[in-house]
């Protein structure tokens, strides 16, 4: 694999997965340690996280590798 190909809009989306995973991760096991809320709800917060943090985080990497 060749890494100098990869275009800005790739290494975006890649760093983007990276830290919607860390941070829908870390909101599965906040919600089921700290918070108490029942187990079934972690996979819920976490999904819902890690939609919001890639789009977010997405749209400033994306903006952020343009320059």
């Amino acid at each position: 694999m060749d890494l100098e190909s990869w275009t800005p809009k790739d290494k975006a989306r890649r760093l983007a997965v990276l830290v919607a995973l860390y941070l829908s991760t870390m909101l599965m096991v906040v919600s089921v340690l700290a918070l108490k809320w029942p187990w079934f709800v972690a996979p819920l917060v976490g999904a819902v996280g890690y939609a919001v943090a890639f789009y977010v985080a997405y749209a400033i990497l994306r903006n952020t590798f343009r320059r």
